[in-house]
């Protein structure tokens, strides 16, 4: 009996130490810390400057800047801008725009603008006087392009016109006959600009009109109204011939325009 109590012990010993030892319990895992808050991104210090200014206007000076982004205050007073950028570097743009734009304003420019009222027929016109010297050259000009040996100067009619506005005058040329209207002439320009190089003066609504009697028996007389009307470009101290219009079966009245930039 002992025998097999002592055999029953050692065998359960026996298979005791054959079983696997058993798994550690795992602890469980430590938290993850917590990422570190990223770091802000770094937002350059910014500038500001105060640009005195000599010829422009502040508070026209500060519209013009703020398409760059910026902050700018105008102060008349000091005649001043300061100006104040999140970025360095738009500073020095703001600063090449100034030195651009602050600057005299030139002088507006005046033109001179005269007209020439000229008849050309076959025979002499016993209106008008003889073509003075300086529009020989359009006299040659006229002959070479149209059926007319002849012309006189009816009028010339002249205006000054400060550069981009408008001017209009009035003149009278004789008398066609005894007893009749006098001849009225009538020059206007709805605005004269001259070009960016200097070398044309842009003439718009130009308008030039002759009211010219004419004999309807019994002593007395129509007025047949002859007018130019057009938009043209003309080079200084050029003369222009505008256009043609007729008179009367045997003439025709020659518009010719000449001008000049005055300082």
């Amino acid at each position: 009996m002992k025998r097999c109590l002592v055999l029953a012990v050692g065998l359960a010993l026996s298979l005791a130490a054959q079983q696997p030892n058993p798994p550690k319990p795992v602890p469980a895992a430590a938290a993850a810390p917590a990422p570190a808050p990223s770091a802000a991104p770094q937002r350059p210090s910014g500038s500001q400057r105060v640009f005195v200014l000599k010829y422009a206007d502040p508070a026209a000076m500060a519209d013009v800047l703020r398409v760059f982004g910026v902050t700018v205050v105008a102060n008349s007073e000091v005649h001043a801008v300061a100006v104040a950028s999140t970025f360095p570097e738009v500073i020095a743009s703001v600063d090449d725009a100034i030195n651009r734009l602050d600057v005299p304003a030139s002088a507006p420019q005046n033109i001179e603008l005269t007209a020439y009222y000229v008849i050309g027929g076959g025979t002499a016109s016993p209106l008008g006087t003889a073509m003075p010297k300086d529009l020989e050259s359009i006299s040659t000009e006229l002959t070479a392009t149209s059926a007319f040996k002849n012309y006189r100067l009816l009028d010339a009619l002249s205006v000054r016109v400060r550069a981009g506005q408008g001017a209009e005058t009035a003149g009278t040329a004789g008398t066609v006959a005894a007893g009749s209207p006098v001849i009225a002439t009538s020059f206007r320009v709805g605005a004269a600009t001259v070009s960016s190089d200097g070398t044309a003066v842009r003439i718009n609504r130009l308008y030039a009109g002759v009211k010219l009697p004419v004999a309807a028996g019994g002593g007395q007389f129509s007025i047949s109204d002859i007018n130019f009307d057009a938009d043209m470009d003309v080079k200084p101290g050029q003369r222009l011939v505008v256009g043609r219009t007729g008179m009367n079966r045997d003439q025709s009245l020659f518009l010719v325009l000449a001008a000049r930039i005055a300082k």
